[in-house]
């Protein structure tokens, strides 16, 4: 899906300097992994995990409506991937993941997947939403329920 304005129907777009735009993309990345983390190594109440889809969804509507300048371009996938997976996560997969789950261990209770399972999880995620937000798409149904 594009991103558009709900009320208006006109695509929502932002265009930055590419410095700017990896700031912008870098500065969710801690928060979307740990949404990820949560969607998939705890078991909560389906309302706790429709606030946790929905703020990914508002992320990744962000991401997916911003361009480079010159010329408004969309992000190439291989930035997506070094912003959101490749910098936090490439050579320590399982570490932060497990760095992740330690946020909010004290907080949900821990389903009984292991934290490699979820860290290749999370990869194959990321593999799939770096191509959508390269076409500048939200990815949305990518999301874990």
């Amino acid at each position: 899906m594009d991103v558009l304005d709900r009320d208006s129907e006109a695509r929502f777009e932002m265009a930055f300097p590419r410095a700017i735009v990896a700031q912008k993309a870098r500065g969710r990345e801690e928060t979307i992994n740990e949404h990820l983390v949560t969607l998939l190594a705890f078991d909560v109440a389906p309302e706790t995990r429709a606030v946790w889809r929905k703020e990914l969804v508002r992320h990744f509507r962000f991401l997916a409506a911003l361009r480079v300048e010159p010329g408004a371009s969309l992000v190439p996938a291989r930035d997506w991937w070094t912003w959101l997976y490749a910098d936090p996560f490439e050579n320590n997969e399982a570490g932060y993941t497990a760095g992740l789950i330690g946020l909010d261990a004290d907080d949900f209770p821990r389903n009984g997947r292991a934290v490699e399972a979820i860290a290749e999880e999370i990869r194959h995620f990321h593999a799939g939403m770096v191509q959508r937000l390269a076409r500048g798409q939200a990815g949305e149904d990518l999301i874990p329920a």
